[in-house]
C-alpha cells in the first residue's frame, strides 16, 4: 500500500508540474487571462503540494523514518489567526475578481487560501481537541495527519468522483431518451427538456443520494486503512475529520475553478458571487468534516462489532444529504436539469436551514472529540509504567485533565 502512495503521490506532483506549462500559452484578455492563470498555477499549487507531501511521508514510511507529534501549545494559536485573517482574503479575492488586470498572478495564491484554510483549522482544532481529552492515546503524528488529509484530497475524491459521473451520465442518458426531447450526446440541454417531476427526481436523486451515499462511504473507508493502527471511537471520528476535510479542499478548489470562468459566467454575477461562493464553501468543510466524522463512527462499529456506532454512516449520509438538499431547494433551477423550484419563501427557508445545520455540525465537531474515548491507552505507557494497572476503568462524566485511566495490560 505504501509502494502505491508513492507511486499516486508522484502522478500527483508530475501532473502539478505539468500544469505550469499551460502558463506559457496565456489569453489577452484579462478575465480569460485571470481563469487560466488560476487553472495552471492553482492547479500546480495543490497539487505539487498533496503530491510532493504524499510521497514525502510514504517513502519516509517505507525507510522506517519515524514522524513527530503535533505538539498541541505549538499551534494552538494557528486556527484562531487563520479564522481572523479569513475575511481579509475574501475581500482581496473579490477585488482582485473585480480587476482581473490587475495582479493576475496573486489571485491563485488567494484562491487555494481561501479552499484550504478552512477545512485544515477544523482538521487542527478537531485533531488538538481529541489529544486534550485523550492523553493516554499514542500521539497523532503529522504523518497520520497529513496521509488522512491526503487520503481525503486524492483517494476519495477520485473513486467517489468516478462512480457519481457514471451515474450522473448514464441516468441522464437513461431519462432524455426516454422521457425528453433533446440530444443524449448534449446533456446540458438534454436534461432541462425532461418534465419537470422527472427533472427533481433526476437532481435530488443525484445530489441528495447517490452522492452522499457514495462520498461517504469512501471517505469513511479511511478506518479501514488505518485500522493497522488499532485507534479507538475517538481517533476514528478524527480519521473521518482528516477525510472530510482533504476531500472538501479538492473539490472546493475543482469548483472554484469554473466559478471565474468568463465562458459559464457573467461579469456582473463574477462580482456579485464570487464571495458568496467562498464564504459557502467554508461552511461546506464543517459539512464534510462532521458527516465523515460520522460515517467513519459507523465504519469503527462494523469493524469492532459495537452496534452502538454503526448508526454513525447513515447519520453522515443524512447531514451530507440534507445539505445538498438545502442548496437544491436555494438554487435548484440554475443547474442539472434547472428543474428545481424558485421561490423567495423557499430561498429564505433555505438559507436558515443551511445556517442551522452549519452550526449543528460546529458543535458536533467540538463535542465529540470531549465525549468520545479511545477504549485504552497506548501500549507504550502501561510499559513505562505511566499508566496504573489498577482503578476506574471508566472516566467520570465530565472528563477532565485529572483523570488517569486504568487497564490492564
Amino acid at each position: 500500500m505504501l509502494g502505491g502512495a508513492v507511486v499516486v503521490g508522484a502522478f500527483a506532483f508530475l501532473a502539478g508540474l505539468a500544469s505550469l506549462l499551460t502558463l506559457f500559452d496565456l489569453s489577452e484578455s484579462p478575465r480569460r487571462k485571470l481563469f487560466d492563470i488560476n487553472v495552471g498555477l492553482g492547479t500546480a499549487i495543490v497539487t505539487l503540494s498533496l503530491g510532493g507531501v504524499l510521497v514525502y511521508q510514504a517513502a519516509s514510511s517505507l525507510g522506517h523514518v519515524g514522524s513527530t507529534a503535533m505538539r498541541v501549545p505549538r499551534w494552538k494559536f494557528l486556527a484562531p489567526a487563520a479564522i481572523a485573517v479569513f475575511p481579509l482574503f475574501v475581500v482581496i479575492g473579490q477585488l482582485e475578481v473585480n480587476n482581473p488586470e490587475r495582479l493576475p498572478w496573486l489571485f491563485p495564491v488567494t484562491n487555494v487560501f481561501i479552499v484550504s484554510v478552512p477545512s485544515l483549522v477544523i482538521a487542527l482544532v478537531v485533531s488538538q481537541r481529541y489529544a486534550a481529552f485523550n492523553r493516554w492515546a499514542w500521539p497523532v503524528s503529522w504523518r497520520e495527519w497529513s496521509s488522512g488529509v491526503i487520503y481525503g484530497a486524492i483517494g476519495a475524491t477520485t473513486v467517489a468522483g468516478i462512480i457519481n459521473t457514471l451515474y450522473l451520465v448514464l441516468m441522464a442518458i437513461l431519462l432524455v431518451s426516454q422521457l425528453g426531447n433533446g440530444d443524449t450526446g448534449n446533456l446540458a440541454e438534454g436534461l432541462p427538456s425532461l418534465p419537470r417531476g422527472w427533472g427533481v427526481f433526476f437532481d435530488v436523486s443525484v445530489l441528495s443520494v447517490v452522492a452522499p451515499l457514495n462520498e461517504e462511504f469512501w471517505k469513511g473507508m479511511l478506518v479501514a486503512f488505518f485500522f493497522f493502527r488499532r485507534g479507538g471511537a475517538a481517533r476514528c471520528f478524527v480519521w473521518g475529520v482528516l477525510a472530510g476535510t482533504g476531500f472538501n479542499i479538492l473539490e472546493t478548489f475543482e469548483n472554484s475553478l469554473s466559478i471565474v470562468n468568463p465562458s459559464e459566467i457573467t461579469q456582473q454575477q463574477l462580482s456579485a458571487d464570487w464571495w458568496k461562493f467562498a464564504g459557502a464553501r467554508a461552511g461546506t468543510g464543517a459539512v464534510h468534516a462532521a458527516a465523515t466524522g460520522m460515517s467513519a463512527l459507523g465504519f469503527y462499529g462494523l469493524f469492532r462489532r459495537q452496534r452502538t456506532y454503526l448508526v454513525g454512516y447513515p447519520a453522515g449520509v443524512a447531514i451530507h444529504g440534507a445539505w445538498n438538499f438545502l442548496n437544491f431547494t436555494l438554487a435548484g433551477d440554475a443547474f442539472l436539469s434547472q428543474a428545481g423550484p424558485d421561490s423567495q419563501l423557499l430561498d429564505i427557508l433555505s438559507i436558515l436551514g443551511l445556517f442551522a445545520l452549519f452550526f449543528a455540525c460546529i458543535a458536533l465537531l467540538w463535542e465529540m472529540p470531549r465525549r468520545l474515548r479511545d477504549g485504552r491507552p497506548a501500549a507504550i505507557y502501561l510499559v513505562l509504567g505511566m499508566v496504573p494497572r489498577d482503578g476506574p476503568a471508566d472516566p467520570p462524566a465530565g472528563g477532565g485533565e485529572r483523570w488517569v485511566p486504568n487497564y490492564p495490560v
